[in-house]
């Protein structure tokens, strides 16, 4: 499967985009590809994929303050629910919001000629269309369009509120972080939940996740962080992740570099598992993959490309109840299949991409690396969990070479279609299904009391799944995100890196 690094040096601020790919490194001999990973901390100058026994770089800058982990994640514990409905914005909704005779996607199905309500940032009503609006509301047409809840990516890396405001523009309201400076994200996440940032999708974050002294990821340049070592307390090292304000803890096992025994892992499980947490992972390969499942965790992030699935991994995938989200964006990107120039100028995304983003997103990865993938083995055993009712949630890993924000959960969604889900389903791995396995109980549905993230679109996106890029409008909580908005700072943002 994908194994990338990004290997980060200080560099001033600057509106320099320098891309390149340098001369392939060797690598030490026997040593074992990482999974996909990579780290992302200020200004990014190198991009380094092991692959095969070669290193690929690609060199470009990103700007100070973007701070990510490109690691896979284990996803969703069907846990006691532990969130109650979020808190009214600061911004708040003045008058109520009517979509008149709109076909809605409810999070599980299409229900058609409907009208929906909202008032103070919350889903008031879903009625039949013909029912009067309140005279004081805010009624838009839904004839000819449909509304879906807000989309969740449920694997992202984030650093500054400008990739969260990409998102939102782009309909997705909620994403998932999987690993970050804590340092950073949770002074963010609470400046976003006061208000401060009204067009920024929301989020959650691992924090920092667990890994052992010189394992993955602390090869790369950024910020120190703590590590787990043979003989430390696996329970005091949990508790400190989610008191620094983790929602969930992130497992890195991936045997490229030095990583945790199997009895680390599964200590890593049940600690985590005993303070009614989530714990996410990453699967750099098959044989990974089943380790972490018998090790109890509840998802696996990424789908690995190594070899063809086995019943082996399929029988145990049904009997540990794991939840995949496969990230099929960078994998197919990596499998020699990009999709990132062709997005990057859809004149329906173009305007809201960021100059580094758009950078990112055009990025043709080498040869050198591509040639060691196999896309159909990841497409293989994407149809087959699902066949085998194994739940799938929609993540890009954005923002990976060949994807960005929000841009790439639209052609997830295409290539989960292309795996057998029907759209529906495909709709559903982006709204409800990562709403239910993260616990957030008051988003990913349209219904009486849910929050009013909410995406109108031009069309049927339960007959044409590329119907979501036809955006009308984005709603959180009930109040638009200014788009235009997110278009001017997108466009100062390219012209800068013109400069």
């Amino acid at each position: 499967m994908f194994n990338g690094n990004l290997l980060t040096t200080p560099q001033p601020q600057s509106a320099d985009c320098n891309l390149s790919i340098a001369n392939h490194l060797p690598v030490k001999a026997g040593m074992k590809t990482p999974g996909a990973c990579g780290f992302l901390y200020g200004s990014v100058s190198r991009f380094q994929f092991s692959v095969g026994g070669a290193i690929s770089v690609l060199q470009f800058s990103l700007p100070i303050g973007l701070s990510a982990n490109i690691c896979g994640m284990k996803l969703g514990l069907r846990l006691v629910i532990s969130m109650l409905f979020s808190a009214l914005s600061v911004r708040a909704q003045s008058k109520p919001l009517v979509f008149n005779n709109v076909d809605v996607f409810d999070g599980y199905h299409i229900l058609r000629g409907r009208t929906v309500t909202v008032e103070d940032g919350m889903i008031r009503s879903v009625t039949a269309a013909g029912v009067r609006p309140p005279d004081s509301a805010v009624v838009i047409d839904g004839a000819g369009r449909t509304l879906l809840p807000g989309l969740i990516d449920a694997h992202v890396h984030i650093g500054r509120e400008e990739s969260l405001e990409q998102a939102a523009a782009l309909g997705v309201t909620t994403v998932l972080d999987m690993w970050g400076d804590p340092t950073t994200l949770i002074p963010l996440k609470k400046e976003i939940e006061r208000g401060e940032h009204p067009n920024a999708a929301d989020f959650r974050t691992a924090g920092t996740g667990a890994t052992v002294p010189r394992g993955h990821p602390t090869q790369m340049a950024g910020p120190e962080f703590p590590t787990l070592g043979a003989g430390d307390n696996v329970q005091a090292f949990v508790d400190a992740r989610f008191a620094e304000g983790s929602d969930y803890l992130k497992i890195i096992y991936d045997h490229f570099l030095p990583t945790l025994s199997a009895e680390q892992l599964h200590a890593l499980v049940l600690a985590v598992h005993k303070r009614n947490k989530l714990v996410v992972a990453h699967e750099g390969t098959q044989s990974e993959g089943l380790e972490e499942m018998r090790a109890g965790v509840d998802g696996i992030e990424h789908i690995f490309d190594d070899t063809p699935i086995s019943r082996e991994f399929l029988d145990t995938a049904v009997v540990s109840h794991a939840v995949f989200t496969p990230t099929l964006s960078i994998i197919q990107a990596v499998g020699g299949k990009p999709t990132g120039s062709v997005l990057a100028t859809d004149p329906r995304f173009e305007p809201y991409i960021l100059g580094w983003a758009f950078q990112i997103l055009t990025t043709k990865l080498p040869e050198s690396l591509t040639k060691k993938h196999h896309y159909e083995n990841a497409q293989a055993a994407v149809r087959a969990l699902h066949n085998a009712g194994i739940t799938i949630l929609a993540g890009t890993d954005s923002p990976n070479p060949d994807t960005s924000y929000g841009v790439s959960l639209h052609q997830e969604l295409l290539l989960l279609t292309e795996c057998g889900l029907s759209n529906e389903e495909a709709l559903r791995a982006a709204t409800s299904s990562p709403a239910r396995e993260f616990g957030l109980v008051d988003r990913g549905r349209i219904e009486t009391g849910r929050r009013a993230d909410l995406l109108l679109v031009k069309g049927d996106p339960s007959k044409d799944i590329r119907a979501t890029r036809d955006i009308v409008g984005v709603w959180k909580m009930g109040i638009a995100i200014h788009r235009e908005e997110v278009a001017k700072r997108a466009a100062e943002s390219r012209k800068n890196r013109q400069n």
